[in-house]
Formats: C-alpha cells, sequence, structure tokens
C-alpha cells in the first residue's frame, strides 16, 4: 500500500493549505466558521483517505505520473466521505468514530458548555450543517479544476448524479433498520452497491481515468474493478462490525446489530437458524442495552448455521472476480500490482 500512503501525504498537504486559505473567510462569516474547520480539517484528514488514493491511481495509471492538477479532485472525494460519514454517525448514533468523538457528540458537548436549551438537538444540527459544508467544500473544488470544460462538466455531473443515489440507499438502509419486514438477498446487495460500491471505488478510479484522458474501454475496466472492490470492503465491514475489536475500530463493535442493520450476516443468519435462534436473535437486533454477551451469542449462531463460511465464499467469489478483472486491464504491470495489494488489503484488514 505505499502507493496510497505517498498519495496520502500530498493530499493531506493540499487540503491543509485550502482549508488554510479558507480560514479567514469563513471566520469573517460568524464565530463558528472558524471553530468549523478546527473541527473539520483533522477529521478530513484521519481516515485511510483510500478514496482521494484512487482518484491518483486512475489518473497516474492513464499518464504514468501524478500532477498538481490531480490534488482538486482528490480532496473533493475526501470532503465527500467526510460529510457522509458526519451525517452517518447521526443516523446511526455512533458517539465515536475513528477512537474520537463523533462531530454530532462533540458539538452536543459544545452544547452543554454553552447551555444550551436542548444540547443533543444541537449537536445533531450543527453536524448537519457541517457535513453540508463538506459537500460544498467539494463540489468548489470539482468546479476549480484546470482541465477541459467537458471533463470538468462529466466529473460533476458523475458525482451529483450518484450521491443522490448514495442518499436513496441510505434511505434505504435507515428504513431496513426500524422495520421487521422480510429483506431479499438481492435488496442488501442493491443497498451494498448504491451506498458504498460505487462511490467508494468505481467513482474515485473513474474521475481519476477522466482527468487522465483514459478511453471508455478503460474508464469501463476501471468502474467494474471498483464495483468489486466496493461489494468486497463492505462485507469485509459487516464482519469487523460483528468480530473486530473496540481498539482497532475506533468505535464499539456491534453497532450494526445494536442498529439492526439488515446485513447480509443478518439475512443469512434469518435463513438457516432454527425457530428459538432466530427469536433470540431478534431480542438482540436493535436492542438498546446490547451487551458484549449478546454479540458473543451472536457469533456462536453465525458459526453455529455456516453464516461465517456464506460470507467467505462470496468475498471469495469476488476476490476471483477482480482478479480477472485486474488482470485484463490494459496498464503497466506495477499498477495493476497496486491493485492486487489493494486487493489484499481489502481482505486482510482490520479497521
Amino acid at each position: 500500500m505505499d502507493f496510497f500512503e505517498r498519495q496520502r501525504e500530498s493530499v493531506k498537504t493540499y487540503i491543509d493549505v485550502y482549508l488554510k486559505e479558507k480560514r479567514r473567510k469563513f471566520a469573517s462569516v460568524n464565530p463558528w466558521g472558524e471553530d468549523a474547520l478546527e473541527k473539520l480539517t483533522p477529521f478530513v484528514k484521519s481516515g485511510k483517505m483510500l478514496r482521494s488514493g484512487l482518484v491518483c491511481l486512475g489518473y497516474e495509471m492513464c499518464r504514468g505520473k501524478i500532477s498538481p492538477v490531480i490534488f482538486p479532485a482528490a480532496a473533493a472525494v475526501e470532503f465527500i466521505q467526510t460529510g457522509l460519514l458526519i451525517h452517518d454517525d447521526i443516523i446511526d448514533r455512533d458517539k465515536y468514530r475513528r477512537g474520537i468523538p463523533s462531530l454530532f457528540y462533540q458539538y452536543a458537548q459544545r452544547g452543554e458548555e454553552e447551555g444550551v436549551a436542548d444540547p443533543n438537538h444541537f449537536g445533531q444540527g450543527m453536524a448537519i450543517c457541517l457535513g453540508d459544508i463538506g459537500f460544498f467544500l467539494a463540489f468548489e473544488l470539482f468546479s476549480e479544476l484546470k482541465v477541459a470544460r467537458t471533463v470538468k462538466e462529466a466529473i460533476i455531473r458523475l458525482w451529483s448524479q450518484e450521491l443522490s443515489y448514495v442518499g436513496l440507499a441510505q434511505m434505504q438502509d435507515l428504513f431496513f433498520g426500524e422495520t421487521r419486514r422480510e429483506i431479499k438477498a438481492e435488496d442488501i446487495l442493491r443497498l451494498y452497491h448504491f451506498k458504498t460500491a460505487r462511490y467508494s471505488f468505481s467513482l474515485p478510479l473513474k474521475t481519476g481515468g477522466l482527468l487522465g484522458g483514459a478511453d471508455p474501454k478503460r474508464l469501463a475496466g476501471l468502474e467494474r474493478c471498483g464495483h468489486a472492490y466496493g461489494l468486497l470492503f463492505q462485507l469485509k465491514d459487516d464482519e469487523l462490525g460483528l468480530y473486530g475489536s473496540e481498539k482497532e475500530l475506533g468505535k464499539p463493535v456491534g453497532s450494526d446489530l445494536k442498529e439492526c442493520k439488515k446485513t447480509l450476516h443478518y439475512y443469512y443468519l434469518r435463513q438457516k437458524a432454527g425457530a428459538r435462534d432466530v427469536k433470540r436473535f431478534e431480542t438482540i437486533c436493535g436492542n438498546d442495552n446490547l451487551s458484549l454477551g449478546m454479540i458473543q451469542e451472536v457469533r456462536n449462531m453465525m458459526k453455529k448455521y455456516g453464516v461465517d463460511k456464506i460470507i467467505v465464499d462470496k468475498m471469495n467469489n469476488l476476490q476471483n472476480e477482480l482478479e480477472k478483472e485486474i488482470s485484463g486491464l490494459d496498464i503497466p504491470e506495477n499498477y495493476r500490482d497496486t491493485l492486487y495489494k489493494l486487493l489484499d488489503f481489502s481482505l486482510n484488514r482490520r479497521i
């Protein structure tokens, strides 16, 4: 993952300079302007920043070397991710992200210090606004790209359309978590496709390809690779959410269970388990008082009914699909090696 580490540092430097330039204007609006950037800056730079790395990779595979023209787009993708995560923490009621208080929780604490009437409402409202600012900064960066107008318009149109789909998928995810209605496996996979796979992998790779002048055949190949990466990444997220450690994840384990997320793990356990275990699982899923003991019960059920093996088989199928797609890409061998390393990371990561 050396490529992604190098690009991560370059994009972080660009973000620092960009937000420093924004500071005076933000501060002139009201006292919350500077505070917003102080909260946004460490948050946007503290993650894996894979998406910006994928923008750089898509570009470099076409041009053979990186160019400063790519950094506004790479930074924009990270601002989009930041806005989505801020909103996601509110929806999922996760008070911690990456080992630090989520932004809505930080604002709630600030509300208590300021003596506002309803600190929780204040915290959620402030974080929604900050997430929106992340989106607006992203599209300002897209609009300032130093590329042909047709390319710039294609990128703006691409992200505008796809983020609408992410919003619809988030709405579906929220509904799935609140309903006891039977959910089909294909509905869950469709949710994964639009909520994670496309915007996290396909779009960044395609954005880099567009900026690098990729032809339609290469763009299509990058998009297919991104889709497989995204589904694999989401399945791994589901696994880590159930089996990972709080120390590694930076947030409590079992949040998907607490929110009764309709993951493929959920679906197959409901399909395979006996009536008694299904009934017990339903008392655990969505329980506000979820305990480590309850999480362990669910883990035991997953093993008992072979759900873990089903998920591993699906991940293996995606791995085979992705290896085939990577081998078919018309790219230099060193970039093919980078894609294989990303596949290995996606399969074996602990965060």
